[in-house]
């Protein structure tokens, strides 16, 4: 039973990891329809090293945090 509520709660955090990714891309589309040329520019550059990164971070960070909430679960 622990094991499975351990399971499902990170399950959940990298879920929720995945959706961070999309609002985050989300945002920055529209920023990049909003701002000059030279910014769009700036950011065509950053982008993939940074979208590479918070498509590997943000979903490991969820599902840390969800492991621990399993973990509170479970006491």
């Amino acid at each position: 039973m622990r094991t499975s509520i351990l399971a499902w709660s990170a399950a959940s955090g990298i879920v929720l990891g995945v959706f961070a990714d999309l609002i985050l891309a989300a945002a920055v589309l529209i920023a990049a329809r909003l701002l000059p040329d030279g910014a769009t520019r700036w950011m065509a550059r950053v982008s993939l090293p940074v979208w590479g990164l918070a498509l590997v971070v943000l979903p490991a960070i969820g599902a840390v945090l969800g492991y621990l909430e399993g973990q509170l679960k479970t006491r």
